[in-house]
């Protein structure tokens, strides 16, 4: 999938999950790829550009993206402040999800 395509998917995807999330990690400074349906492909492919995007349309924050594999062994990520949350946390976060 060209760069092309995955920033597409960034500025094409529902904005009522986007909304939610942002709300949500405006909050708690943490948000799943759950909370972002349509876009797995770009977690994967453009975390950078996904960042920046979130950044842009009011992701509060320093925004980081990590991988991690959860209990049953499916690679996820985690969206986090981390000004307010450091990585350990994030991750230790997302596993008790």
């Amino acid at each position: 999938m060209l760069l092309e395509q995955v920033v597409e998917i960034i500025e094409f995807t529902d904005s009522d999950h986007l909304s939610n999330a942002m709300e949500s990690f405006n909050e708690k400074g943490i948000v799943l790829d759950a909370d972002f349906p349509f876009l797995p492909v770009v977690f994967d492919k453009a975390p950078s550009q996904l960042s920046a995007r979130l950044s842009r349309i009011g992701f509060m924050g320093q925004l980081q993206i990590a991988e991690f594999t959860d209990q049953r062994g499916v690679m996820r990520h985690v969206v986090f402040d981390s000004n307010r949350i450091p990585l350990h946390e994030a991750l230790q976060w997302s596993l008790a999800q």
